[in-house]
């Protein structure tokens, strides 16, 4: 078992910028797992923190792992009503929610296959231009 450490991993400007997620803890997920919490603190305004989530449940046949990436956004705020400003609030969130199932009888090679297919597709045209184009295959 890995110990939880802040996670550096760049963003997707034309010139990446690291971002550190730092850890928010570990705690048991209710479902026989747990699940770790990472989250960018660099905006300084809770509401708004990008968020990475790790989720290992094993049982006696297979091995759930989730990975979830959680990006808010907040409402822009233009001007004030009457000297008061309103509370930050999301206006919308975009996620990424990967799973991964293993199986007890898959061996190592399945597990780096597997893992090494899902990170590779991410840095295919295909899955490039459906997520940041919204294109779809035809």
């Amino acid at each position: 078992m890995a110990a939880q450490g802040n996670l550096v991993l760049a963003d997707g400007q034309t010139v990446p910028v690291n971002k550190t997620f730092s850890p928010n803890g570990v705690l048991p997920d209710g479902k026989g797992g747990s699940l770790a919490t990472w989250m960018d603190k660099s905006s300084g305004m809770a509401i708004g923190f990008p968020t990475l989530t790790l989720s290992v449940r094993m049982s006696a046949t297979k091995t759930d792992v989730r990975k979830r990436i959680s990006l808010p956004t907040l409402e822009t705020i233009s001007g004030s009503d009457g000297g008061y400003t309103p509370s930050p609030k999301v206006a919308y969130t975009v996620f990424s929610d990967e799973h991964f199932v293993l199986p007890a009888r898959c061996v190592l090679q399945n597990r780096k296959d597997i893992r090494a297919f899902s990170k590779n597709w991410n840095t295919d045209a295909s899955m490039q231009n459906a997520v940041e184009n919204l294109e779809p295959i035809w």
